[in-house]
């Protein structure tokens, strides 16, 4: 069986759908949860997940609250540049979706619990409930309780002191 990594984009696609329209999540060479995180880990970002996994930590517990905004992360992790609308919205919502493959990855907390935004300082019900979806597409157990899930995801990621090196386990 080849690794899934050299399985070409339109192949995991098909490989997806094959799932869904079947109403399984295994039964193929991948789950459907290896799937979809191959996917995740191939959405284009000029950024590093490593690096910006390790900056949402590092702003986070820099806070009083424990949290970190977008605008926050974008200022770290992009340093001079101007936040230019829905372009760079566009890049950070692809650096937390290739950390949420790399913390899936490395069997980490989702650190991406800790971004929210400037105005709320909190995540909203929407974004608890999408959070908890996305991660249980990729396995993750996140439990009965959605908002239990990301309390214990925030004091995990608090509590990280390492990062993997890489955005691939090693095999």
């Amino acid at each position: 069986m080849p690794d899934i990594s050299s399985l070409s984009d339109k192949q995991l696609t098909n490989l997806e759908k094959n799932y869904l329209a079947n109403g399984v999540e295994v039964g193929g060479p991948y789950s459907l949860a290896e799937v979809r995180l191959e996917s995740l880990r191939r959405t284009p970002s000029a950024l590093d997940p490593v690096a910006v996994a390790k900056a949402i930590v590092e702003l986070a517990r820099a806070s009083e609250d424990n949290l970190t905004t977008y605008g926050e992360l974008w200022n770290r992790i992009s340093p001079g540049q101007p936040w230019k609308g829905n372009a760079t919205q566009k890049a950070v919502a692809n650096a937390l979706t290739r950390v949420v493959a790399y913390c899936v990855t490395h069997k980490m907390p989702i650190i991406t619990v800790l971004v929210v935004r400037t105005d709320q300082r909190d995540l909203s019900e929407l974004a608890v409930e999408n959070i908890c979806r996305e991660a249980q597409e990729l396995g993750v157990d996140t439990g009965p309780d959605p908002k239990a899930f990301i309390e214990a995801q925030r004091v995990a990621a608090m509590a990280l002191a390492d990062f993997p090196r890489s955005e691939r386990p090693a095999t």
